[in-house]
């Protein structure tokens, strides 16, 4: 059974489960596996990278994992494959059409359904733990303007969910694919992945360095990055911060 813990209100559920993880490793203690923690506001959430997330207050998932994975450093981009294609699982119950965005959105079309943040403790070359957080649109009906393309689960199926239940189904679906989270299992997670890849072998704008080129997504590699195939038939791999999606006309 997952453990988890209510945040009435805190500033990031991952800036406050990663403070806990390392306090409690100072003090030569751990937090078990699968350990969780859930809010129904953050007032300074947070994205990949400098991104913010929105999120009215007790309308959408907000939860924070904690995981002791024993993966290699250099194997950390397993554990990405394995929650993104678990959290892809989950929504599909409800959405069918929900695919992975490169390289940590689930969207249906062209509109973001959630998003997660995973950042690893590292001792060595191995992790020492992870923490995985995801924000899912459920009930919110209305977004800041400034938010490009949103979509949420009412949005998509014009229903409302009880936040609660949709938490545990999800922390249910974690737990039952758990064993997963190995190298052994690395080939199927890609597969996975691979095969519900957002704008895979489809021919679309992307921004490389300030410049647009076309390509197509093909695959992702080891590393965790976006492998295109350019107009010329040549490949080229590129990392989080060296490419970027044209939505929406941005191009």
């Amino acid at each position: 059974m997952i453990r988890k813990q209510f945040l009435a209100e805190t500033s990031s559920t991952n800036s406050w489960l990663m403070t806990l993880a390392r306090r409690m490793r100072a003090s030569g203690d751990a937090l078990p596996d699968l350990y969780a923690v859930y809010t129904d506001f953050q007032n300074a959430g947070r994205g990949a990278g400098t991104n913010k997330w929105h999120s009215s207050r007790g309308l959408n998932i907000l939860t924070s994992i904690y995981f002791e994975t024993g993966l290699a450093a250099a194997d950390q981009f397993v554990f990405n494959l394995w929650f993104a294609t678990s959290t892809r699982r989950f929504l599909a119950k409800y959405v069918p059409e929900v695919l992975i965005k490169w390289p940590n959105d689930l969207y249906v079309c062209d509109r973001k359904l959630a998003g997660d943040l995973t950042e690893h403790s590292v001792s060595g070359s191995r992790l020492d733990f992870t923490v995985a957080g995801i924000g899912i649109n459920v009930n919110e009906e209305v977004f800041p303007s400034e938010i490009p393309n949103p979509t949420s689960l009412f949005l998509e199926t014009g229903r409302k969910y009880d936040v609660g239940t949709l938490m545990d189904e999800y922390l249910a679906v974690l737990r039952e694919r758990r064993p997963l989270l190995s190298t052994e299992h690395e080939a199927a997670l890609r597969d996975d992945y691979l095969s519900h890849l957002y704008r895979r072998n489809e021919m679309h704008p992307y921004l490389v360095n300030g410049q647009q080129i076309d390509g197509i997504i093909r695959d992702i590699d080891r590393f965790g990055r976006l492998v295109l195939e350019l107009p010329d038939g040549t490949r080229e791999a590129y990392g989080f911060k060296e490419i970027a999606y044209c939505l929406n006309a941005e191009c």
